[in-house]
């Protein structure tokens, strides 16, 4: 617990999907946050997902943003809605210099995430995408034992997991997560997750070769990208149609950097050019959010503007890159128009 002496920072999240309760546990037990406000576009719903959940009476329910925070005094806004519709949720909030955590990916786009950064810095607003990965112990760890590779010759990175909608979406059904309307699919939501460490460990690459299987609402069922850089390709696969139980790994001369889910890193080995292995991973919190929330209410509470570890360049370089695999791949969204 962090922070348990000070006024807590009050928090309104916008949406009732699964990651949500995850934030709000995260939050609180990071002793910054205190929940005050949700918002959830049936107010129905917004009041079953408090009982659900056994929050408070007192925490206030609303239908829209707009609604929240005029009806409320909430500092920080979580928004973990449909993709399509953080931009117009987002830049409503910066509008009235509410701080804001976006779940990722931020925006559907690489144009609409540069409008939240200039919305951001014009309103001089804390802006942050919720890249969880990102903050989690073993991903220091990971970066600070890149060099005992020695020279990298590949990588590999997966996450392919089947989507428990998917059933919906064979018998004719088109739930979130396979619409193309909302600026989904699995480039958009798993394999995200596996561009975005290697851009923040390696930088934006010099180029992108992909390739997808495009289901019939128009999204990427699954696919593969290489993110070419100087000296070594990075392989992504991703999937939300089936299963891949393969680690991610940093190949090298000197030997190989084996890491089990990406999105959170659960745990890291280095195996030596002999074969003897050698663990690196550390215990984490089971729910990895926490280490957002502890990042984000530092910095909220230092009065900082932008984080210095998911950066807003970074956010804009990562969309650039799911932006190309997109356009290669042949998912266009009606937010590209």
């Amino acid at each position: 617990m962090k922070n348990d002496t000070t006024k807590k920072i009050q928090l309104g999240v916008v949406g009732t999907g699964f990651v949500v309760p995850k934030f709000i546990d995260g939050a609180i037990r990071s002793g910054y946050f205190s929940l005050k406000a949700i918002t959830s576009r049936k107010a129905s719903r917004g009041e079953e997902f408090k009982k659900e959940n056994g929050y408070p009476d007192d925490i206030k329910v609303f239908n829209t943003v707009e609604e929240m925070m005029a009806g409320s005094d909430v500092d920080v806004v979580y928004i973990a809605t449909p993709n399509s519709i953080h931009i117009q949720q987002t830049l409503s909030c910066l509008g009235q210099k509410k701080a804001l955590i976006v779940e990722k990916p931020i925006a559907s786009n690489a144009k609409e995430v540069r409008q939240m950064v200039e919305a951001a810095r014009e309103n001089n607003v804390l802006l942050m995408e919720g890249m969880k990965v990102l903050f989690c112990p073993n991903f220091q760890i990971l970066a600070e034992n890149i060099s005992r590779v020695g020279k990298i010759h590949q990588c590999f990175a997966t996450y392919s997991k089947r989507s428990s909608r998917y059933d919906s979406y064979l018998q004719g059904e088109n739930p979130n997560t396979f619409n193309l309307s909302l600026s989904n699919g699995s480039i958009m939501d798993l394999g995200t997750y596996c561009v975005y460490p290697f851009v923040s460990l390696f930088g934006k690459p010099q180029s992108i070769k992909a390739a997808g299987s495009l289901l019939a609402s128009g999204v990427d069922g699954g696919g593969v990208a290489i993110l070419e850089y100087p000296d070594f390709p990075v392989t992504i696969q991703h999937s939300k149609v089936a299963n891949t139980y393969n680690k991610t790994e940093i190949i090298g001369e000197k030997g190989t950097l084996a890491i089990n889910f990406i999105s959170f890193i659960s745990d890291i080995e280095f195996i030596h050019l002999d074969g003897t292995v050698e663990k690196l991973g550390v215990p984490q919190d089971k729910n990895p959010l926490l280490y957002i929330s502890e990042h984000y209410g530092k910095l909220y509470t230092d009065g900082a503007k932008e984080s210095p570890v998911n950066t807003f360049q970074l956010s804009i370089e990562v969309m650039e890159v799911l932006d190309e695999i997109r356009s290669q791949t042949g998912v266009k969204f009606p937010a590209d128009d």
